[in-house]
């Protein structure tokens, strides 16, 4: 078995686990942008910057409410959107669409195809093949 490993984001206090990550529309002729994402297994959806989904050609699905950390009910954009982290291409049809530079969340839509492992001693994330 084959272990891809990331050092956890010093951009954080205390540090958080992120990975690398390339995001593509799902059309053959999509663009592809490689983007570091912030680990949620608490966030029930992927959500990335709306020029980030634009620029690869994501398919918009549809609007929908969603809830936030304060439990506010918002509106967001959802698109079809193909992640890849190591050798895992994982297609994620309810990536919300972020409309301010809040980073990259990658959320159980994505990580429940994947075994991750956070190591937080060593400050290391490890995604098995």
């Amino acid at each position: 078995m084959k272990i891809y490993s990331y050092a956890y984001s010093g951009h954080y206090d205390p540090a958080a686990p992120a990975v690398e990550i390339e995001v593509r529309g799902p059309g053959l002729n999509s663009k592809v942008m490689r983007l570091t994402a912030l680990i949620d297994s608490g966030a029930d959806a992927t959500m990335l910057p709306i020029q980030v989904l634009r620029a690869v050609g994501a398919k918009h699905v549809e609007t929908r409410y969603i809830r936030g950390v304060t439990g506010a009910r918002q509106l967001a954009e959802t698109y079809l959107a193909l992640i890849q982290i190591g050798p895992h291409t994982v297609p994620t049809t309810n990536a919300i669409a972020l409309t301010r530079a809040e980073g990259v969340i990658l959320g159980r839509d994505v990580l429940n195809h994947l075994v991750v492992i956070l190591d937080g001693p060593a400050q290391v994330v490890e995604i098995a093949e």
